[in-house]
């Protein structure tokens, strides 16, 4: 029997994933490599991410990135949810110039976003720095997480809020105990997206932060441009690795899919309750 050659869509397959994966490959290799040349494989160390790890400027630009990234998650949700529940109920004119506003923030490149933003500071006189980087960040952020939300809100039935509303409860103990916990998924996984992205946005940074703030991911954007050290590698690595952290966690929250309900009486019972 003949030996059946790959096809050629399989060779391009292979070809486009070796190239966006030996990049990544080669970074993780290098941040371990005792070479401080990066020139050849001289042993295992760890030596790098020591010396990462204790350098002063990486670990406060390090807390910067946590400190954006944490209210940019909760600015960015807040708004997602509050603006998928208008949309539940808005008229479909509403919702599709909505949705036209919403994607139109993904769509447009965040070049774009950066430079109008930091125009639009500079003449009302708005402070750069942690703040200002926020609300840059917000304004794709929060688009993502909308989508997630709409979502998820696309494939709830009102029957469980209207089985609560029924039984006595008010629309704030609806939202808290009937809305909110089948949302739940879709929230938490917006959220790990969310500061994934935080993570990895240089643009917003570069443009916002000003003297006074200044993330990780701007740090390492500076440092590569002297030289590609092994602690650069190492610095590297340690993002990509809360990356994949965020990513798998939302996609594994995504394929479980877990709503919280129960049946609808005795769910609508304990929200009226």
């Amino acid at each position: 029997m003949r030996r059946r050659l790959p096809r050629l869509s399989s060779v391009i397959t292979a070809v486009v994933m070796v190239c966006l994966y030996a990049p990544i490959v080669a970074v993780l290799v290098f941040s371990v490599d005792k070479d401080p040349l990066l020139i050849h494989w001289t042993g295992f160390t760890l030596h790098w991410y020591a010396m990462a790890f204790h350098n002063s400027q990486v670990r406060s630009d390090m807390l910067t990135s946590i400190e954006v990234a944490a209210l940019c998650t909760v600015i960015s949700l807040v708004i997602a949810v509050t603006a998928g529940l208008w949309s539940r109920r808005a008229s479909p004119r509403a919702r599709r110039i909505f949705d036209a506003f919403t994607y139109s923030r993904i769509v447009l490149p965040e070049v774009v976003f950066a430079l109008g933003l930091l125009v639009l500071f500079s003449k009302l006189h708005i402070p750069y720095g942690v703040g200002a980087i926020v609300l840059g960040q917000v304004v794709f952020n929060s688009a993502y997480a909308t989508v997630i939300i709409q979502a998820r809100l696309a494939t709830l039935s009102g029957s469980l809020e209207e089985a609560a509303a029924d039984l006595g409860a008010n629309r704030w103990r609806v939202f808290r105990r009937v809305t909110l916990p089948l949302l739940m998924p879709a929230v938490i996984v917006a959220g790990l997206l969310t500061v994934s992205f935080s993570f990895d946005d240089v643009i917003c940074s570069q443009f916002l932060g000003g003297t006074s703030a200044q993330p990780i991911s701007v740090l390492l954007f500076g440092l590569i441009h002297l030289h590609v050290t092994p602690e650069v590698n190492a610095i590297g690595s340690a993002m990509m690795l809360i990356t994949l952290v965020s990513f798998g966690t939302a996609g594994l929250i995504t394929v479980m899919r877990p709503t919280g309900a129960g049946d609808l009486l005795g769910f609508g019972r304990r929200a009226a309750g």
